[in-house]
């Protein structure tokens, strides 16, 4: 008990200071005594003490006001960061549905120009290894695709069916080693085969050495190989070699499709050929 007084002998002063002090000032209260230099005093020496504590409960309140506000501004924070957070995935959810409508209406246009039966699919699938050029579709049998059926996309030449099931397909891209289209220049008319390359890209093969080709020049499909329908663009010429020795040339062609960006395909299901109208 003692050593419990020691330790708070100062609250316990203060307290009992205040104490008696508010006792005095109810008693004369009460009496209502004119003249008292006793409570006076008392008064006097108590003033100092009771504008501390009174300072220090303002204080103390001002702080603890202080500490709600704060609490109040973190949790309107935290909530304005969700409510951000929130309103950047709509907007990305829009932005990503606004440019899948205008990817949607590229290829709705493309097919306007395309006059034959044709089916839009979504690439599903990429082949993981590099040296084989392979996507998969969501359109199979059930919607009438089979194998060998030209591939298109507003761009230009995407590959071809090589294998189908029911609801799905394999398209084995222009840039496969395994590809072969047959071809043409579309300035001078000089014909040669498409195939690809290790590189990713094409090369024109088995181009007569005297035919005109050039860098810059626009590589189309010739429609002889009875699965891609005539003047569909394939490329575009990057580089000519022609050796001082043979009778061919090679032509270094990049394709014209994007073919690591594209999401959306036409499948040619039949005999078809471009518009009149179309460029």
């Amino acid at each position: 008990m003692l050593e419990f007084v020691r330790r708070n002998r100062v609250v316990l002063t203060s307290g009992s200071l205040l104490l008696i002090s508010l006792l005095l000032l109810s008693a004369g209260s009460r009496e209502r005594r004119r003249g008292d230099p006793v409570a006076g005093v008392v008064l006097d020496s108590m003033r100092p003490l009771q504008s501390t504590v009174a300072g220090g409960l303002d204080a103390l309140a001002s702080v603890w006001r202080g500490y709600l506000a704060l609490v109040g501004v973190k949790q309107e924070n935290e909530r304005l960061r969700l409510r951000i957070l929130e309103l950047e995935h709509q907007a990305m959810g829009v932005a990503e549905i606004e440019e899948t409508d205008k990817r949607l209406a590229e290829l709705l246009h493309f097919r306007s120009t395309l006059d034959g039966d044709t089916v839009a699919a979504q690439i599903i699938g990429r082949d993981p290894l590099p040296w084989f050029g392979t996507v998969t579709i969501n359109k199979g049998e059930v919607d009438g695709v089979r194998k060998n059926m030209a591939v298109l996309s507003p761009f230009g030449v995407v590959g071809q069916t090589m294998s189908t099931g029911a609801h799905s397909a394999r398209v084995l891209l222009l840039t496969d080693h395994n590809s072969g289209i047959d071809a043409v220049v579309q300035r001078s008319r000089a014909r040669g085969i498409v195939e690809g390359a290790l590189d990713g890209g094409c090369v024109m093969k088995y181009v007569k050495r005297e035919e005109d080709v050039e860098v810059g020049d626009r590589i189309v499909t010739s429609g002889l190989d009875g699965i891609f329908l005539r003047g569909v663009i394939i490329g575009e010429v990057t580089h000519v070699t022609r050796g001082n020795r043979g009778l061919l040339q090679v032509a270094d062609v990049k394709p014209a499709t994007p073919l690591d960006r594209i999401e959306e395909v036409l499948v040619v299901r039949g005999p078809a050929q471009l518009k009149e109208s179309t460029p």
